[in-house]
């Protein structure tokens, strides 16, 4: 099993180690023709946040929200069980109850949007069944355009046997000047220059 925990920083709300922002080249067109070197993370670039699932192993995902403020998670790709919930950090304030703790009987709930309230964790979990790449973002519009966000590069290998690039979508996004082949910067195998410099978020 995989497993990830992400905490939010006090001063920048993350998920995964930087504020996630958009690469030269779509995500998808690099998991899937890069061959091989698909299946290495730093081929995406660090701004992706890029995880890379096995096919068909059972992924778990902890989140972590020490803040007051309240976080709703939307997961692309896949529905979720919802696991375990609980306090995180000081759950007991002056404006809310402390947090219950909860774990889910034999049969958790599924879910593709999740909330974390404030001071709380939330566990989930799902198995990579669905190849591609998928999204992870808080639906809290600022925060994703903030960088909110992480990727999951599902069974790359799997990927590149089923699936290609239409050449429709070439075509568009040649019009609009975005790349088409290549790593994150559009570049062969671990150059990543012309990229952005990764932003991390403070302590």
């Amino acid at each position: 099993m995989k497993k990830f925990t992400h905490t939010h920083h006090q001063h920048q709300t993350t998920l995964g180690n930087t504020l996630y922002k958009p690469v030269l080249v779509p995500t998808l067109y690099t998991a899937l023709l890069m061959g091989d070197l698909a299946a290495n993370s730093s081929v995406y670039g660090p701004q992706t946040n890029a995880y890379i699932l096995k096919h068909l192993e059972v992924v778990e995902i902890v989140i972590n929200n020490p803040e007051l403020e309240d976080h709703t998670f939307h997961f692309h790709g896949h529905n979720v069980q919802v696991i375990e919930t609980g306090p995180y950090g000081n759950s007991s304030t002056e404006n809310r109850e402390p947090v219950a703790h909860k774990v889910s009987g034999p049969w958790p709930m599924w879910r593709d949007t999740i909330q974390v309230h404030g001071f709380e964790f939330i566990r989930v979990r799902f198995r990579a069944d669905n190849p591609g790449v998928w999204f992870l973002h808080c639906h809290l519009a600022w925060h994703e355009y903030n960088g909110v966000a992480v990727v999951f590069v599902e069974a790359p290998g799997v990927l590149q046997q089923r699936q290609s690039v239409p050449k429709e979508m070439v075509e568009m996004c040649k019009r609009q000047g975005i790349p088409t082949q290549g790593n994150g910067a559009g570049n062969q195998e671990f150059d990543l220059s012309g990229l952005p410099p990764a932003v991390y978020p403070s302590s």
